[in-house]
């Protein structure tokens, strides 16, 4: 056997051999979240191989070592494929791994979450993938492998960050009104907070800008705004203690 402590870094690294050591399996699984119709949606697919067959499961997959420069490359690739489109927002969540999640053996997954405006997620849309409604805090039905349980985690962390950061416009068109920031927080917190908080928190001069346009219905006009291109997430103070 070799004494690895005589040897240089680079004469280490030469004989070094991966495929020595025993290694889990290593995917990414993705939470699409859209908002349509007043709800919130998430993105499936059809599995078309084992294990698993024929269930509906999180778009995700393996890293690609030679095309994936890191995680979000992964996460932002498998989506591209479903979708047709990279995810405006995308965040990791947490790393979820042990021996009985995947019957194929021992496995680890990088979760993250994507946000879609619901017409960008609605063009390229694949004939194996569909959107499904959160019933509480999952789909309603059965999915493949632990996916209803990252569903949860997913969205707890979103029901966490909109409470402090302007995350509720990735969810949006193009063109919004502040009542629709108002119906994006119903869908993902079940309550919204007070219109004047709204309005403090995302008519700043960093964040929005008004589109010259108005949305015309049985009251005044409201304005639409959209998103500046060049503005980043924004951090507020929390709105409530719990998501409760």
């Amino acid at each position: 056997m070799v004494d690895h402590s005589q040897l240089t870094e680079a004469e280490y690294l030469a004989q070094y051999n991966v495929q020595d050591f025993d290694a889990p399996l290593c995917t990414v699984d993705i939470v699409p979240f859209r908002f349509h119709d007043h709800r919130l949606q998430v993105l499936t697919c059809l599995r078309h191989q084992h294990p698993a067959k024929e269930q509906w499961a999180l778009p995700g997959g393996y890293i690609d070592i030679n095309q994936d420069n890191d995680l979000d490359t992964t996460a932002q690739r498998k989506l591209a494929a479903k979708i047709g489109t990279e995810a405006p927002y995308l965040e990791q969540v947490q790393t979820v791994g042990n021996q009985q999640r995947d019957p194929r053996g021992w496995s680890i997954t990088v979760v993250y979450y994507a946000l879609f405006p619901g017409s960008a997620a609605n063009q390229t849309l694949l004939s194996d993938t569909r959107w499904l409604t959160l019933q509480g805090n999952t789909v309603g039905q059965p999915l493949a492998f632990d996916h209803n349980q990252l569903i949860s985690v997913a969205l707890e962390r979103l029901q966490n960050k909109v409470q402090y950061t302007s995350l509720p416009v990735y969810l949006l068109p193009e063109c919004f009104t502040l009542a629709d920031i108002s119906d994006v927080f119903l869908a993902i917190l079940g309550k919204t907070p007070p219109m004047r908080s709204i309005r403090n928190r995302f008519l700043n001069e960093d964040l929005l800008e008004d589109s010259g346009e108005k949305r015309y219905g049985s009251n005044r006009p409201a304005t639409l705004y959209r998103l500046k291109k060049t503005a980043a997430a924004q951090f507020y103070n929390r709105l409530y203690h719990t998501t409760q």
